[in-house]
Protein backbone atom coordinates (compact mmCIF):
# COMPACT_ATOMS: atom_id res chain seq x y z
CA UNK A 1 0.00 0.00 0.00
CA UNK A 2 0.66 3.51 -0.91
CA UNK A 3 -0.65 7.29 -0.44
CA UNK A 4 -2.75 7.61 -3.32
CA UNK A 5 -1.59 11.55 -4.55
CA UNK A 6 -1.36 13.49 -8.13
CA UNK A 7 2.21 15.41 -7.96
CA UNK A 8 1.01 17.86 -10.12
CA UNK A 9 -1.65 18.54 -8.05
CA UNK A 10 0.72 19.09 -4.86
CA UNK A 11 2.69 21.09 -7.59
CA UNK A 12 0.10 23.53 -8.28
CA UNK A 13 -0.84 23.93 -4.46
CA UNK A 14 2.71 24.19 -3.26
CA UNK A 15 4.03 26.48 -5.53
CA UNK A 16 7.06 24.30 -5.76
CA UNK A 17 8.79 20.85 -6.08
CA UNK A 18 9.08 18.53 -3.06
CA UNK A 19 12.79 17.83 -1.82
CA UNK A 20 13.49 14.52 -1.72
CA UNK A 21 14.99 13.61 1.78
CA UNK A 22 16.36 10.26 0.81
CA UNK A 23 16.47 8.43 -2.63
CA UNK A 24 13.28 9.21 -4.57
CA UNK A 25 12.95 5.72 -4.62
CA UNK A 26 11.81 5.32 -0.69
CA UNK A 27 8.79 8.18 -1.51
CA UNK A 28 10.05 10.26 1.65
CA UNK A 29 9.18 13.87 0.40
CA UNK A 30 8.89 17.55 1.97
CA UNK A 31 6.60 20.03 0.21
CA UNK A 32 6.65 23.76 1.68
CA UNK A 33 4.86 27.13 0.78
CA UNK A 34 6.14 30.36 2.04
CA UNK A 35 3.50 33.38 1.89
CA UNK A 36 3.59 37.00 2.01
CA UNK A 37 2.15 37.25 5.62
CA UNK A 38 4.37 34.98 7.61
CA UNK A 39 2.42 31.81 7.54
CA UNK A 40 4.38 28.72 6.23
CA UNK A 41 3.30 25.12 5.71
CA UNK A 42 5.69 21.88 5.80
CA UNK A 43 4.41 18.70 4.63
CA UNK A 44 6.16 15.71 5.41
CA UNK A 45 4.91 12.60 3.07
CA UNK A 46 6.01 8.59 4.06
CA UNK A 47 4.32 7.57 0.83
CA UNK A 48 4.77 3.99 1.39
CA UNK A 49 4.88 4.00 5.31
CA UNK A 50 1.49 5.87 4.79
CA UNK A 51 2.35 8.84 6.79
CA UNK A 52 1.75 12.47 6.37
CA UNK A 53 2.43 15.25 8.84
CA UNK A 54 1.55 18.83 8.39
CA UNK A 55 3.06 21.86 10.19
CA UNK A 56 2.22 25.47 10.02
CA UNK A 57 3.90 28.25 11.41
CA UNK A 58 3.63 32.07 11.84
CA UNK A 59 6.43 33.89 12.16
CA UNK A 60 8.69 30.97 12.99
CA UNK A 61 5.60 30.29 15.49
CA UNK A 62 4.23 27.03 15.65
CA UNK A 63 0.39 27.33 15.28
CA UNK A 64 -0.55 23.90 14.36
CA UNK A 65 0.70 20.55 13.67
CA UNK A 66 -0.55 17.06 13.21
CA UNK A 67 0.81 13.40 12.14
CA UNK A 68 -1.93 11.48 10.59
CA UNK A 69 -1.16 7.15 10.04
CA UNK A 70 -2.70 5.10 7.64
CA UNK A 71 -3.22 7.88 5.21
CA UNK A 72 -4.88 6.42 2.10
CA UNK A 73 -4.89 9.55 -0.03
CA UNK A 74 -4.30 13.29 -0.88
CA UNK A 75 -6.49 15.24 -2.78
CA UNK A 76 -6.80 18.85 -4.39
CA UNK A 77 -10.24 20.21 -4.29
CA UNK A 78 -10.26 23.72 -5.98
CA UNK A 79 -7.76 25.42 -3.69
CA UNK A 80 -7.62 23.19 -1.07
CA UNK A 81 -5.77 19.91 -0.36
CA UNK A 82 -8.03 16.98 1.89
CA UNK A 83 -6.02 14.24 3.36
CA UNK A 84 -8.13 10.99 3.02
CA UNK A 85 -7.34 7.62 5.23
CA UNK A 86 -9.42 4.76 4.28
CA UNK A 87 -13.36 6.00 5.19
CA UNK A 88 -13.65 9.75 5.14
CA UNK A 89 -11.65 12.82 5.20
CA UNK A 90 -9.47 13.99 7.88
CA UNK A 91 -7.78 17.32 7.38
CA UNK A 92 -8.53 19.97 5.07
CA UNK A 93 -5.63 22.70 3.90
CA UNK A 94 -6.65 25.91 3.07
CA UNK A 95 -4.05 27.72 0.49
CA UNK A 96 -5.66 30.75 -0.52
CA UNK A 97 -6.13 34.15 1.18
CA UNK A 98 -4.29 32.40 4.49
CA UNK A 99 -2.73 29.27 4.90
CA UNK A 100 -4.93 27.31 7.61
CA UNK A 101 -6.31 23.90 8.19
CA UNK A 102 -9.79 22.31 9.19
CA UNK A 103 -10.07 19.09 10.97
CA UNK A 104 -13.17 17.05 8.71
Amino acid sequence: MYIKYDEYDLLELFCNEPVSIREIEVGEFIYSLKDDRGFEIVMFIDVYGRVCEVTITYQELIVFTCKIENVESINKVNDEMVINDKNKGILKVKFKKQIGVELL
